[in-house]
């Protein structure tokens, strides 16, 4: 029975870390779509934990290439492309979830320029340069599949961390903005927006993406429920599903 992403070339920003990008890497794989790992925006992974990575990938039946690449800068965003390209083919999905650092102490009148700076590059010059990168291909096969990481209720939050918050809504911002344009050309762009999420570990994430025990016995929102929707987002059943900004509700964080 074919999967519902098979033949499809899945880029997945900040995957090879404990969290979402992880699970949902790991769930486009499972779903038949070849995956493009990526980290390197606001940390780096190891080169025995990457291979982990792939090997789980390649026993579900999917290929994947590693790039570090730092999403908030134009050109290595441009180079992973081209070697994404050059090595599985076109990216027709792209998930955003590479993002800024979070700081929930932080004092606005403390926070410096450079970190300011930063964490704004990594939520929204990240998120423009992938997009406009994919854009193209996407355009050309007249098919494709944005998903946006943002947050649960940005819009409402007022407390630190600021420069993180405001990333997110603009996440949300740009979704609503470009969907509208991109539907006609086969293209839908949508937002997820997860509350406090967990992270897994390795072998949790292994399991949940099979529906194992940390899945099934799951209270509150995990890194695979945040993965199931953006699978969904992608597959055909959703091709008229454009524009949305869907919760995830997560853990209580106290």
């Amino acid at each position: 029975m074919p999967r519902s992403l098979e033949g499809h070339v899945a880029l997945v920003t900040g995957s090879t870390g404990e969290g979402m990008g992880r699970s949902t890497a790991l769930t486009l794989a499972r779903e038949g779509a070849v995956v493009v790992l990526n980290h390197g925006t606001n940390r780096t992974t190891g080169g025995a934990n990457n291979r982990r990575l792939a090997r789980a990938i390649q026993d579900l039946g999917a290929r994947s290439i590693v790039v570090r690449a730092n999403t908030a800068k134009g050109s290595e965003v441009r180079h992973m492309f081209a070697r994404a390209n050059a090595e599985l083919g076109s990216v027709d999905i792209l998930v955003n979830n590479a993002g800024g650092m979070w700081n929930p102490r932080e004092d606005l009148a403390k926070v410096t320029d450079a970190y300011w700076q930063d964490v704004l590059r990594a939520e929204i010059d990240g998120m423009f340069h992938t997009i406009r990168a994919a854009l193209p291909d996407m355009r050309r096969k007249h098919w494709g599949r944005i998903v946006n990481i943002g947050m649960e209720r940005s819009e409402e939050f007022t407390e630190p961390p600021y420069d993180y918050t405001v990333g997110k809504i603009a996440r949300h911002g740009l979704t609503r903005i470009l969907s509208e344009g991109e539907i006609g050309r086969g293209i839908t762009i949508n937002a997820i927006a997860p509350g406090y999420i967990p992270a897994f570990t390795f072998r949790q994430a292994v399991e949940a993406v099979r529906h194992g025990r940390p899945w099934g016995g799951r209270t509150h929102g995990t890194p695979q429920d945040v993965a199931e929707v953006a699978a969904f987002l992608c597959s055909d059943q959703a091709r008229n599903v454009t524009g949305a900004v869907i919760p995830v509700h997560g853990a209580p964080d106290d």
